[in-house]
């Protein structure tokens, strides 16, 4: 890896020759264009084409690309040429910086001090930014600096920032026979800036001093008064030694009399208070008074220590002043808070518990009794009880009561099912694994930094939410010399000398030991329908060290995972590189600049805003339905300046590295699958990180096209992210299913599902995760004789539930399953250049569906699903296909009753007169139509 950074290094430095000290990029375009054109003949790229742009593009593409051939073979090709292009772009003269100053020094009248002094600020300046009027400026801050320092040399002080001088003044202290002089330092009011910026030192020396001999005066007046107030003979709390000593040795402060020391306040403490001091710092001290509380429902008090923390300069001004103590007070006031505060905590506590056994009926001394039994041997000297030793206490219950729960149970069933769900996977425990958890928000390099340890590491494994980051992830670690495999659900480039494997979270093999894993996004683990997968791989991944990266909102997760598992935790935290920006105010369509992402979130309003900024702008498209390779296609388009302006759903929200300066939200809310509703702050959050990506742009923006959108985007983007919250969500394997199958002799998976989702109860933080798809798919499954395995396979595949033609395939793989026969992939019979319409797009993109559908289940049953080869290339087609159709500007929406074309803006999905119609079929007046909300495929289809 360093010998190919260096080898990069060098070829850096050899292209600078040629252009003039200048870098590749901005070298390039110097070339005159028929050695562009002879150069891409040398490289065996040229195309036919002789536009300039068109080839400076291709080359700085095959330049940053990082390929030592191809740059090795464009320096070689320079050097035979033997020409150079020089840098028109005069440069900066050595000595230019040191004789601009000089030449503008010489019109001000200045000492060879300040001369040198001002060499000294503006010689790391920029001559271009070097004025008159800086120097002048500096000028004038040298001056009032050399002058406040002779003032307070001459006044014996210090000026603060606020301009009061602090000063040291002798006070004469004489009480009883005693006679001796303390330092006290005293404070002069604020002095006027402007009077010591524009008078003479001769007028402001003697004045000040007048002050300084005032203040003085007063002080000593002061701290005569005291001395003449103090009772010698007969005071509270001190005798006279204690008082004559104390005034001697108080350090030099801004009191009369200054804080007692430590021995002296612990005698008056231990003599009027019988309260001794245990701990001592530099202004705050700390008693321990013993204390009893009485706890419901038991008879033994709870024992407990109440720490106190003083201050040593108040109790120090009432024990001077002969004041009542107020400690008796704040000990009782203390602990009325703190044992209140505990008899929350043990509420809500046996609240919990009581919950949890509801199903019992346990009396209330019988539950007191079980949770004082498991409480009180965590309890430390203090009464309080932590998230922790709350989570310690609610384990402990479950196991307590899990035996009597089992027994309440209708089906015997839940007496196997009831399990510690870490042990499910054997490899991982016997691994003394180690926990690191990458936080931090978007863009912070928390990703980069994991990739740099998987690297290192002699085996390894990335785990990504998405086939598209596979992908990438996979190239990545080739890119840098390392073995690789890719593993998707459709898709497996297998090396046999491979020591690393990049794929789609899902696809984690729990049986193949590694050195380290990188578990990608992890705050999706409380997604509602695959957060099950991040789940399993925390738990279940067997690798030494285990390094997950997500959002601050994971941060309680994977602590609480850590505690859950026993194992150690690291938690490392990251910063945003570049700042993000929300602008002020609304962005209209027709004032969007270049390298702007507009976020829609229907794939209909996607093709929309495409549309109407395709009338102006070069535009790109990506959203949830579009397959891996045409999101990346898209991506790339944008990346590398074909066109201008991105418009996606939140399918960019994760992991895509694009060179977006602007992100406008179209829109403030959603639809989840189940409801529309507001988008959340996590959603703004996460979507808003994709702007000013570092390396890219010095800064990212963040607005709205519309003032109410942007005002909702505005709030949510800055309020605190709720945490993600427990229990997690984890899947029914395949040994689940089988164990509720034979107890229950039940045959059907559709049963056996709804029964898991039902009673399926685990030990620690885990609930069965979302299975209504599965739960869809099973329905269809049984209606066909197939074994369980088979069936359970089926009903875990991608399947797009929303899709009729997903949905035709599906029951058609089914039944040549239940007769056994070999499955074909049958391709479109007839595919264009382009789509003429949107419904022949969402055409194209359901069958690339259909195709990972048929891929997914090949690598699973290879001996039925014969034509795997075919479907990959039909794939491809496919690709090309929905790529060219995006790149049109011809999609018009239609009237989903009629097909009449529709405004490119309009609103909801019918037509006028449609709308009309029926209104005059229903006889009456109908509500405005709702707003035609498609689904983007099913909640179980792997992005």
């Amino acid at each position: 890896m360093a010998k190919k950074k260096k080898k990069m290094i060098k070829l850096n430095q050899s292209i600078r020759h040629f252009f003039g000290d200048e870098g590749f990029d901005e070298g390039i375009e110097r070339v005159p264009t028929e050695v562009l054109i002879a150069l891409a003949h040398t490289l065996g790229i040229f195309e036919g084409s002789t536009d300039k742009t068109s080839l400076i593009r291709t080359f700085r593409r095959l330049w940053s690309e990082g390929e030592t051939d191809n740059r090795e073979m464009i320096v070689a090709f320079f050097k035979h040429e033997g020409k150079i292009y020089p840098n028109p772009k005069p440069k900066e003269k050595p000595h230019e910086r040191e004789e601009k100053i000089d030449e503008l020094l010489e019109a001000f009248e200045i000492s060879d001090a300040e001369r040198r002094d001002l060499h000294a600020a503006f010689i790391d300046i920029r001559t271009r930014k070097i004025t008159p009027d800086k120097i002048a400026s500096k000028l004038e801050h040298i001056r009032y600096t050399r002058k406040r320092e002779t003032l307070e040399k001459a006044l014996e002080g210090k000026f603060n920032y606020d301009d009061t001088l602090e000063y040291y003044a002798p006070i004469t202290y004489r009480i009883d026979t005693e006679s001796f002089t303390k330092i006290h330092v005293l404070k002069t009011p604020p002095l006027n800036e402007k009077r010591l910026h524009e008078e003479t030192l001769e007028v402001l020396v003697p004045e000040i001093g007048e002050l300084k001999n005032a203040l003085t005066h007063q002080k000593q007046e002061q701290t005569n008064l005291f001395l003449s107030s103090l009772n010698l003979t007969n005071h509270r709390y001190l005798n006279r030694e204690q008082i004559i000593a104390s005034l001697k040795s108080a350090p030099p402060s801004t009191q009369t009399y200054g804080s007692l020391n430590i021995d002296v306040l612990r005698d008056v403490l231990v003599h009027h208070l019988n309260t001794p001091l245990i701990s001592v710092g530099t202004d705050d001290l700390i008693i321990e008074i013993e204390k009893q509380l009485i706890l419901p429902r038991r008879e033994e008090p709870l024992e407990y220590t109440l720490s106190l923390h003083l201050d040593a300069h108040e109790l120090s001004r009432q024990i001077w002043n002969e004041e009542e103590l107020t400690i008796s007070t704040m000990v009782e006031e203390q602990s009325i808070h703190e044992e209140r505060a505990f008899l929350g905590e043990l509420e809500h506590l046996v609240n919990e518990c009581r919950e949890r056994s509801k199903l019992l009926d346990m009396d209330e001394d019988s539950l007191y009794a079980i949770v004082y039994e498991l409480l009180l041997p965590y309890l430390t000297l203090t009464p309080h009880i932590s998230s922790k030793t709350s989570r310690r206490v609610l384990f402990s219950y479950d196991q307590r009561i899990a035996g009597e729960l089992l027994k309440r149970q209708r089906q015997a069933l839940l007496a196997r099912t009831v399990r510690d769900f870490k042990n499910l996977f054997p490899l991982a425990r016997s691994l003394r694994r180690r926990l690191i958890f990458h936080t931090g928000p978007t863009n912070s390099g928390k990703t980069y930094t994991a990739f740099q340890h998987l690297k290192k590491a002699g085996t390894g494994y990335y785990l990504a939410p998405l086939r598209l980051l596979a992908l990438e992830g996979y190239e990545n670690l080739r890119d840098d010399g390392v073995s690789a495999s890719l593993i998707t659900g459709e898709e497996q480039l297998l090396d046999e000398d491979a020591t690393h494997i990049s794929s789609t979270i899902e696809m984690l093999s729990f049986e193949v030991e590694v050195d380290c894993c990188v578990i990608d996004e992890v705050q999706m683990i409380d997604d509602r329908d695959r957060g099950w997968a991040w789940a399993n791989a925390i738990i279940g991944a067997p690798a030494k060290t285990v390094i997950m990266t997500g959002s601050p909102n994971a941060r309680e997760a994977v602590i609480a995972l850590a505690e859950y598992l026993g194992e150690p935790l690291e938690v490392v935290e990251f910063e945003r590189k570049n700042p993000l920006e929300l602008l002020k105010t609304a962005t209209p369509i027709d004032a969007i600049e270049p390298k702007t992402a507009v976020i829609a979130f229907t794939r209909n309003n996607a093709l929309r805003l495409k549309q109407q900024l395709s009338k102006t702008y070069r535009t790109s498209v990506i959203y949830g339905n579009l397959s891996p390779e045409v999101r990346r296609e898209e991506a790339r388009r944008f990346r590398e300046g074909e066109t201008d302006i991105l418009v996606a759903t939140d399918a960019i929200s994760m992991g895509l590295n694009l060179p977006i300066k602007t992100l406008l939200f179209s829109k403030a809310d959603k639809f989840d699958g189940q409801n529309q509703r507001n988008l959340t702050a996590t959603e703004v959050r996460q979507i808003s990180g994709r702007a000013g990506r570092y390396g890219l742009s010095e800064k990212g923006y963040v607005g709205a096209l519309t003032g109410d959108v942007l005002k909702t985007v505005t709030s949510l983007f800055t309020k605190n992210i709720e945490p993600i919250t427990l229990p997690f969500n984890v899947m029914a394997n395949f040994d689940h299913i089988m164990l509720v199958s034979n107890i229950l002799e039940e045959k059907s998976l559709s049963a056996i599902v709804d029964f898991f989702v039902e009673n399926m109860k685990f030990e620690g933080p885990f609930r069965a995760a979302n299975l209504e798809s599965m739960q869809e798919a099973s329905a269809i499954i049984d209606r066909y004789d197939l074994d369980m395995r088979t069936k359970y396979t089926l009903a875990t595949a991608p399947l797009s539930t929303s899709s009729p033609l997903v949905m035709a395939s599906f029951e058609r793989y089914v039944r040549a399953l239940e007769q056994k026969k070999p499955i074909a992939y049958i391709p479109p019979q007839r595919l264009g250049n382009y789509a003429l319409s949107m419904e022949e797009l969402q055409e194209a993109e359901d069958r690339i569906k259909e195709i990972s559908l048929y891929l997914w289940l090949s690598y699973r049953m290879s001996e039925f699903f014969v034509d795997a080869e075919k479907a990959r290339l039909f794939r491809g087609e496919l690709n090309r296909f929905i790529e060219n159709s995006l790149q049109q500007s011809h999609f018009v929406p239609r009237c989903k009753t009629c097909g009449k074309p529709l405004a490119p803006n309009a609103e909801f999905a019918i037509c006028q007169g449609c709308f009309n119609n029926l209104n005059r079929a229903k006889g009456r007046q109908a509500p405005p139509p709702t707003k035609f909300q498609p689904k983007e495929g099913s909640r179980r289809s792997r992005r």
